[in-house]
C-alpha cells in the first residue's frame, strides 16, 4: 500500500494521487467510508472515458454520410449483407 498526503483544498481536504491509476482530470469516483477505511471505487471511470470516445466518434456524423440498406446493395452488390449468395 503506498501513502498519500491529506492537503488542504479550499476549505476542503483532498488527496493526490499517483498518475498510475489511470484517472484523468474531472472523472468522478465513488467515495465511502466503512469504519476506518475509505474506499475509492472506480469502476465506472472506464465507462465514462468509453462514452466521451463514441460521443466525440458521432459529433460530425449527418445523415448525408449513411447509407440506407437499398444503397448499401446497389454499391457492395453481391458482397452486402441482403445478398443471397449460398
Amino acid at each position: 500500500m503506498e501513502d498519500v498526503l491529506v492537503r488542504k483544498i479550499g476549505n476542503s481536504i483532498g488527496i493526490i494521487l499517483p498518475k498510475e491509476s489511470d484517472l484523468r482530470v474531472g472523472d468522478v469516483v465513488g467515495y465511502k467510508q466503512d469504519g476506518e477505511k475509505i474506499i475509492l471505487d472506480i469502476q465506472n471511470v472506464g465507462r465514462e472515458h468509453d462514452r466521451e470516445l463514441i460521443e466525440d466518434s458521432f459529433k460530425n456524423f449527418s445523415m448525408e454520410n449513411s447509407y440506407s440498406e437499398e444503397k448499401m446493395k446497389e454499391k457492395f452488390g453481391e458482397h452486402s449483407w441482403g445478398s443471397q449468395n449460398t
